[in-house]
């Protein structure tokens, strides 16, 4: 079964690259294995090791781009990261008492299932509040991902890429440097094993993100460059895990739910994209697709293939999703869920 679900995985990108859409690698294998999932009889099966392998060459070569110079204009970006972030999360807590309007849920399901925090993560905050549905929050969550896979890559085709003021690169790699590689194989390890240990979100993607970030910023020279073949795998391993990911969702949505959380999740990427219009004039080093990007409320994943293929400023987009990763999951969410706790038991 491993083996039908590859190939029906890679013949449906094969034909989203042929007839030109965008993302094919990607949406490819999620939209097919999706709508046969639903509507068809068909078993499938995909190891979570092939996601895993996918996360770790992507995180390599998003980690690519964290140079020396890149990491050191970051810090420019610090205070529009908060402004973004905080922004973001009061839109999605206004959107969450339009979800519990429109479908009925209760408020701790509907803030918890808005929050752009991650699936895992969401869910298990909700499994500690009583009032809260953790099968609503487990939908909202992951019909959020495949909302914003599918309606910003399309989006971000139209934008015109622009052009980035003071942008850097390292030099081309001439030769390969072992001692580099082996710290930064032995930084991965050791990232990947404490993430492990803290339930951090993604530590497939994001352990490989830091070291090679660490590494470059340290010896100011490129570690590894993935083959594009090897990137092509790792989006389809990807995009098979979402599209397998909502088993058989039809007997859990109801059409008010559904209703409820594409309303809101396409008002929430509107306004991304107003935000992300007002950044450009208040930050123009970075053009609108880099801003746009980087405000949408999908995965890191999902969103660092997006700004690959769009040539968006990959490190600008990683960046402003890591740190909304991070302010969510230890500000935002256990102090809304300790709120949620203390106001419902009154």
């Amino acid at each position: 079964m491993i083996v039908r679900t590859f190939l029906i995985a890679a013949t449906a990108g094969f034909i989203f690259d042929w007839i030109g859409i965008f993302l094919p690698w990607l949406l490819g294998p999620m939209v097919s294995l999706l709508l046969l999932r639903q509507y068809t009889k068909v078993e499938f099966e995909w190891p979570k090791l092939l996601r895993q392998i996918g996360l770790i060459f992507l995180g390599i070569q998003i980690g690519s781009s964290f140079t020396k110079a890149s990491i050191v204009l970051m810090w420019s970006d610090f205070p529009l990261m908060v402004l973004m972030t905080l922004s973001i999360v009061g839109v999605a807590l206004l959107l969450s008492m339009l979800f519990m309007k429109m479908s009925g849920e209760t408020i701790a399901t509907s803030v918890l299932g808005s929050l752009p925090g991650g699936l895992s993560q969401m869910v298990l905050l909700s499994e500690e509040v009583k009032s809260a549905n953790s099968t609503v929050v487990t939908l909202m969550q992951t019909f959020r991902i495949f909302v914003v896979v599918t309606v910003v890559p399309f989006l971000t085709a139209w934008i015109p890429q622009g052009s980035h003021i003071n942008d850097v690169s390292l030099d081309e790699l001439s030769t390969f440097n072992l001692v580099h590689f082996v710290i930064f194989a032995v930084l991965g390890i050791g990232f990947f094993v404490g993430m492990k240990k803290i339930h951090f979100p993604l530590p497939e993607l994001m352990a490989p993100i830091l070291s090679m970030a660490i590494v470059q910023f340290v010896t100011d020279h490129p570690v590894v460059e993935v083959p594009s073949i090897v990137l092509i795998l790792s989006q389809i391993f990807v995009g098979a895990h979402l599209g397998l990911q909502l088993e058989k969702v039809r007997d859990q949505l109801s059409m008010r739910l559904f209703g409820a959380i594409v309303l809101t999740n396409l008002a929430l990427i509107a306004f991304c994209a107003g935000l992300a219009y007002i950044l450009t004039f208040i930050h123009p080093i970075n053009t609108f697709l880099d801003f746009f990007i980087s405000a949408a409320p999908g995965g890191i994943a999902e969103m660092s293939i997006t700004a690959l293929e769009t040539g968006a400023d990959l490190s600008t987009v990683t960046s402003f999703h890591l740190f909304r990763i991070f302010f969510i999951l230890l500000i935002a969410g256990p102090v809304l869920t300790y709120a949620l706790k203390r106001w419902l038991k009154a």
